[in-house]
C-alpha cells in the first residue's frame, strides 16, 4: 500500500516534520491553544444547554404559569412539544429554581371543572363518585379564583356536602359547608370587607352553601375575620405613637419603643348601694284623750316623712379589660445625650396617655447600642467567570497567533541559508559530495539546518567518502 503512495507523499511528510522541528514551541504553544479553546467552547456549550428545570413533568396550566413569569423575569426559557416541561440554560437553572421557590411557584395542580368536564365517564359510575368528582371541579375553581386575589400567595377549598336523607325533616339534615385556607404572602392582610367577600364567593360557588358556614383560616390556623384582640391592636397602636414622636424628634435608629399592655386577667364584678337622705319631707301629729272607771288616758302620734335616694351601682370588668400599659424606651448613647432622658420621658408620658398614678409605668434609659456588622456583598462568581470566558479564548489564540508568526530570534547565516536552499532538490548522495568540499564550520551549520532522518542520512554518505 505505501509502495502505491505518489512519491511527493514522503517528501511532503519529511517537510512537514522538518517544519515542526524547526519551530517546536509555536507549535507547542498553538497546540495548547487549540487544546484550551476547545475545552472552553465545550463547556460553553454545555452550560448553555437546554435541560429541564424540573425533573417532574408539569400540568399544562402549571407549565403556562412558571412560562409567564419567566417572561416577566426576562429568562431564556422554551417550552417542551408536549407542553409539560421548561427548558431553560444549565448555568441558569440553579438561580430560577430559588427564585421561583422564593416566589412559591408554581402552584399545587387542582382540577377544575373544565378538566372533570373532560372526564369520560362510564354509564356505571355511581351517582356519589359523580358528584364527588364534580365537587372536586368546583373546588379548583374556587382555589384558582382565590390565588389571584391580591396578597393571597396560595389557598385550599374543602367542601362538606350535605348529609342525611333529602327526604328527612329539616332537624336530622346537616346543611353543607365549606373550609378555606389561604397562605398570605410577606406583609399582606386581609381586612374584614375581604374575608366577608371570601366566604360570599366560596358560598356562591355551590349550591345549598350559606356564607356563615364558611371558615377561613391563614397559615398558622388562626381564623380570619374574628373578633380582633383588643390588647395587641392597643400594643401596636401605642408602640407605633411613640416610636413615630421618637422618630421625628430624635432620629431614625436613635430609639427603640416597646410597649406591654397588661389585661385583669379574670372577671370581676362588684355591686354598690349608696342611701343619700335629703331631709325631712312631711310630719303628722295626733293626740287622744279619755277616761274609763275613774281612770284618764292620754296618746300622742307623731308621724315624719323623711325623702332619700337609694343608688345602686354595679360595676363588670371583662378579662380581656386592659389593665395596667408598661412603656419601655431604648436611647442611643451615641446619638442622645443622658441629661435629655427626663424630657424624652415626659413625651412618651404624654404620647402613650400613661397615667401613672393608675400603675402605668414608663421607664427611659439611655445604653450603647451595638454596632451593626457590615458585610460587604461580594458579586458571584459564576456570571464573572461567565463573562471572561470568551475573552480568555480570544486572548489564547491571539498568542497562538502571536508565537506562531513571531520572527524567530536566531536568523539564520545567509551563505549557509543560500548553499541549502540550492541543495533542497538533491539527493542525500549528493548534499554529501558538496558538503565535503567546504570547510568544517559552513559544513556543520548546513547540516544542523537539517532534519535528524535526512541529516543522519547525509553524515553516513560523508563517512564513506572519509574512507
Amino acid at each position: 500500500m505505501l509502495a502505491r503512495l505518489p512519491a511527493s507523499v514522503p517528501r511532503l511528510v519529511e517537510d512537514c516534520v522538518v517544519w515542526v522541528h524547526r519551530r517546536r514551541r509555536p507549535v507547542l504553544v498553538a497546540v495548547c491553544a487549540g487544546a484550551a479553546i476547545f475545552s472552553a467552547v465545550a463547556l460553553l456549550l454545555r452550560t448553555t444547554a437546554p435541560v429541564p428545570l424540573f425533573d417532574a413533568p408539569l400540568h399544562p396550566g402549571q407549565a403556562a404559569e412558571v412560562a409567564q413569569v419567566l417572561a416577566l423575569w426576562n429568562e431564556p426559557f422554551n417550552i417542551s412539544a408536549q407542553g409539560s416541561a421548561i427548558l431553560v440554560p444549565a448555568n441558569r437553572r440553579r438561580d430560577v429554581l430559588l427564585r421561583l421557590t422564593l416566589a412559591g411557584l408554581p402552584h399545587g395542580y387542582v382540577p377544575t371543572t373544565a378538566d372533570v368536564l373532560q372526564t369520560q365517564d362510564n354509564p356505571l359510575t355511581p351517582p356519589e363518585i359523580i358528584d364527588d368528582r364534580r365537587r372536586s371541579g368546583v373546588e379548583g375553581d374556587l382555589v384558582a379564583g382565590l390565588r389571584r386575589i391580591d396578597g393571597v400567595a396560595d389557598a385550599t377549598v374543602v367542601i362538606a356536602p350535605a348529609s342525611g336523607d333529602a327526604f328527612a325533616d329539616e332537624a336530622e339534615r346537616s346543611p353543607p359547608s365549606a373550609s378555606v385556607q389561604l397562605i398570605l404572602g410577606p406583609g399582606a392582610q386581609l381586612g374584614a370587607g375581604a374575608i366577608n367577600g371570601i366566604k360570599r364567593f366560596v358560598a356562591a360557588g355551590y349550591p345549598g352553601l350559606n356564607p356563615d358556614r364558611v371558615t377561613v383560616v391563614d397559615g398558622s390556623g388562626a381564623v380570619l375575620g374574628a373578633a380582633p384582640d383588643q390588647i395587641a391592636n392597643r400594643e401596636m397602636r401605642l408602640q407605633a405613637n411613640v416610636q413615630s414622636a421618637l422618630d421625628a424628634a430624635l432620629g431614625l435608629g436613635a430609639a427603640i419603643v416597646r410597649v406591654s399592655v397588661r389585661s385583669a386577667g379574670s372577671e370581676q364584678s362588684v355591686e354598690s348601694t349608696r342611701v343619700v337622705p335629703h331631709g325631712l319631707l312631711d310630719a303628722d301629729t295626733g293626740r287622744e284623750t279619755g277616761s274609763e272607771q275613774g281612770r284618764k288616758l292620754a296618746k300622742e302620734r307623731t308621724t315624719r316623712h323623711y325623702a332619700y335616694d337609694t343608688i345602686v351601682e354595679r360595676r363588670t370588668t371583662a378579662a380581656d379589660s386592659l389593665g395596667r400599659t408598661s412603656v419601655a424606651v431604648i436611647l442611643d448613647a451615641a446619638r442622645v445625650d443622658v441629661e435629655r432622658e427626663p424630657a424624652i420621658a415626659a413625651l412618651v408620658r404624654a404620647a402613650a396617655g400613661a397615667d401613672l398614678s393608675a400603675g402605668d409605668d414608663v421607664v427611659v434609659q439611655t445604653v450603647p447600642f451595638a454596632p451593626k456588622p457590615s458585610t460587604p456583598i461580594g458579586a458571584s462568581p459564576e456570571p464573572i467567570a461567565r463573562a471572561m470566558l470568551p475573552a480568555a479564548a480570544v486572548l489564547l489564540v491571539a498568542a497562538a497567533l502571536g508565537f506562531t508568526l513571531w520572527p524567530q530570534r536566531r536568523v539564520a547565516d545567509p551563505v549557509a541559508a543560500g548553499m541549502r536552499a540550492s541543495l533542497e532538490r538533491e539527493s542525500p548522495r549528493t548534499i554529501a559530495y558538496v558538503l565535503s568540499t567546504l570547510p568544517g564550520p559552513m559544513r556543520e551549520r548546513i547540516l544542523h539546518s537539517y532534519n535528524p532522518i535526512r541529516r543522519a542520512s547525509i553524515e553516513e554518505y560523508l563517512r564513506e567518502r572519509r574512507r
